[in-house]
């Protein structure tokens, strides 16, 4: 901001300001930001529609403290429509009147501004709750309640609140995270945020700001008024003009065509990216690289510099910017704190920024690039709410596969609410084979669980009263029995042998890591880590990583084959199916393209003569990864420097196969992937011998 602030050009749009200006949309949320800084006082910015207003809320955040930075949108619903708009508009439409009145920025939609409150006494003031507070713990329930919180069992959804003892847990309006408040007494003792899903503490919090739920006090509201009438109090929003508009023909039109009662623009600064003869003028462009790996992205950087530009490439993570540092060849780059000072001279910074959009400054010299596009990687999407295992029966769906405790796999039909001896009770109504049909009532939801099979193909139903579900139970059992004897001879037996201790502190490795053209999510990290810590481990690895289809249990498997191959070791891919061989084999060639690891399939894809040809050179160690079925545990299959063991969908192979995977395990490492979960139960039972990593989250 500073470079901008500083310019000659931008010191004469403040000096006429409010004054009109052609502004590229690359260049709007910068603009606005030292703008703000400038003036040091409060700025409303109109913009046409809801998602214009919050992307450039959002990207001036990145230049600005976010704390100062703020969105009006519109209600979501219209007035007089009998529906209550949702709780997280109204706490952003509160925060943002309330950032405006402490000075900062705001970026409202058209709507929005023509859309009436409450007058301010009629709505609820936020509630400000930090440790060792004296706000009382009957008083705050009662100021959550006044501001539209609902009282819940437990707290899932923005604007919820349950009470249990001396806790108060609620899911403020604005947050990304619930807040579980600990009193003693009436004071707070501990306020921490926690996790909606497993209800378990995530990390402390010393003082938060808890916007209303609801746009009118509880106490206030006319349990008798027709929901279809607009409230005759209603005043705008911001009682004064905004600052800027954006686009102002298409906020015009917007009034129009939606029946608006448009608001006076006089004295208003207006800022638009189509070319008009304005005095003032701020271009920037979007940035235009094709780079489609590490190598050709450093050929986009390099010919920046030769541009004379300063090169800002923004990372969300200070550990993502020193990995891509290290690896980087053909030019140089520093890494950066957010707000440290720009290069003199045409340089390449790695700066930790949320910055996620970029923009080309032909003026002042400077290239903001986010590392998503310079390093082709998929951004992360905005919510936490990525993916998750069923929690509550509200996420089955008609049609989905279930599987009854004691009645076997069946289909949900639906739900229905029926009335059986004068008892009025919710069901999941269940189709089994044939024509069988089952209601059960809510209080048995417990016995009911999603299916989750091995393979996309649609169950067999089981039938109603018959034998096969209970026989399949009884010898499920007795599995169970019979694999945790032999499970425990032979990890009795596997503590005791050595195992081979790989050096992954290699180059290859981390520029493998960063070709990855997606980012990792959480869980397929963790597993990662996992597996690599166990490779590093002086004994022979059995880790099983567990995770749905799409999930990324392949990657895992990718890192794992190239460590063992820089370490001089061999891969065997064992697969179910010729079909998931040939992908295999597809994905690991592309993976390793950049990569002197050579890879292999033995199949009835290939001929005889090819297969031979294969085997040899495995033989002879000029092929360190090889792809097979159940072929690849024949006899001829001799590797010179065996390591590494990948099973994909082991359930799925025969006895034979599986007793020789068994002494396998013994030698070397065993790393499998699966898409039908174990139970946490027994992964807890099972815990020491085989080790257990689990991918719930997809990417």
């Amino acid at each position: 901001m500073a470079e901008l602030a500083e310019s000659e050009r931008f010191r004469a749009f403040v000096d006429d300001f409010p004054a009109s200006a052609r502004v590229s949309e690359p260049g709007l949320p910068l603009v606005l930001a030292t703008l703000h800084e400038t003036l040091g006082r409060a700025l409303l910015c109109l913009l046409p529609e809801d998602e214009q207003a919050r992307d450039a809320a959002e990207a001036v955040s990145w230049y600005a403290d976010p704390a100062h930075v703020a969105l009006l949108p519109s209600r979501g619903v219209r007035l007089g429509s009998g529906l209550e708009p949702p709780a997280h508009l109204v706490g952003e439409r509160a925060r943002a009147l309330d950032v405006l009145a402490r000075g900062g920025l705001v970026c409202a939609s058209a709507r929005a501004l023509s859309e009436g409150l409450p007058p301010e006494h009629a709505r609820p003031a936020p509630i400000d709750v930090g440790l060792e507070d004296e706000i009382g713990f009957a008083r705050l329930v009662d100021a959550l309640a006044l501001a539209g919180y609902e009282r819940a069992e437990r707290v899932d959804e923005r604007g919820q609140i349950a009470v249990r003892g001396g806790l108060v847990d609620v899911f403020p309006s604005t947050g990304r995270e619930p807040l579980r408040i600990e009193f003693f007494g009436d004071d707070i003792e501990q306020i921490r945020a926690f996790s909606p899903f497993t209800q378990r503490a995530l990390h402390p919090v010393t003082r938060a700001v808890i916007y209303p739920a609801a746009e009118r006090r509880q106490d206030l509201v006319d349990l008798d008024a027709d929901d279809a009438a607009i409230p005759g109090d209603l005043v705008p929003p911001v009682e004064r003009p905004p600052d800027l508009v954006w686009q102002p023909e298409d906020v015009r039109r917007l009034w129009e065509e939606d029946g608006l009662e448009p608001l006076r623009l006089e004295n208003v600064a207006v800022l638009d990216p189509f070319p008009h003869a304005q005095e003032h003028s701020f271009e920037a462009q979007r940035p235009a690289i094709a780079a489609r790996g590490l190598a050709e992205a450093e050929t986009e950087l390099a010919g920046m510099l030769r541009q004379g530009r300063r090169v800002l490439v923004a990372f969300p993570h200070r550990g993502e910017a020193l990995r891509t540092q290290r690896l980087l060849r053909k030019v140089d780059a520093d890494v950066v704190e957010e707000g440290g000072a720009l290069p003199a001279d045409p340089a390449v910074q790695f700066v930790v920024s949320p910055a996620r959009r970029g923009f080309v400054w032909r003026d002042l010299g400077i290239a903001l690039l986010p590392d998503v596009q310079v390093f082709r990687k998929r951004p992360p999407r905005a919510d936490a709410r990525l993916g998750r295992a069923l929690q509550s029966f509200a996420d089955l769906r008609t049609g989905d596969y279930i599987v009854h405790e004691d009645h076997g796999i069946g289909r949900l039909l639906g739900f229905e609410t029926k009335e059986v001896a004068g008892v009025t009770r919710d069901y999941l109504y269940l189709a089994f084979r044939g024509d069988d049909r089952l209601y059960v009532p809510h209080e048995q939801l417990p016995k009911v669980s999603r299916y989750i099979g091995a393979d996309a193909g649609a169950p067999a139903l089981s039938k109603l009263g018959g034998k096969a579900w209970q026989n399949l139970k009884s010898r499920a059992r007795d599995s169970v029995r019979e694999l945790a004897g032999e499970l425990l001879a032979l990890y009795a037996r596997r503590q005791q042998a050595p195992g081979f201790a790989y050096d992954l502190k290699q180059d290859w490795l981390e520029r493998l890591e960063a070709s990855f053209p997606y980012r990792e999510t959480d869980d397929q990290l963790q597993a990662i880590e996992a597996v690599k810590e166990d490779l590093e481990a002086p004994r022979p690895m059995d880790r099983l990583v567990c995770g749905d289809v799409g999930f990324g249990k392949t990657e895992v498997a990718v890192r794992a084959a190239f460590a063992a191959a820089l370490n001089g070791k061999q891969t065997l891919i064992l697969c179910p199916t010729t079909i998931l061989a040939e992908q295999h084999w597809n994905t690991f060639r592309e993976r390793y393209r950049d990569f002197p690891v050579r890879v292999e399939m033995v199949s009835r894809f290939r001929s005889r003569a090819d297969q031979k040809r294969i085997l040899d050179e495995f033989r002879e160690g000029k092929v360190e990864v090889l792809i097979g079925t159940h072929r690849i545990l024949s006899r001829d299959v001799i590797p010179k420097e065996l390591g590494l063991v990948i099973l994909d969908e082991e359930q799925r192979f025969g006895v034979a196969q599986k007793e020789l995977l068994r002494s396998l395990r013994l030698e070397v490492d065993v790393l499998a992937l699966s898409a039908t979960p174990i139970p946490r139960t027994l992964h807890m039972s099972l815990s020491g011998l085989r080790d257990i990593s689990i991918i719930e989250t997809p990417p």
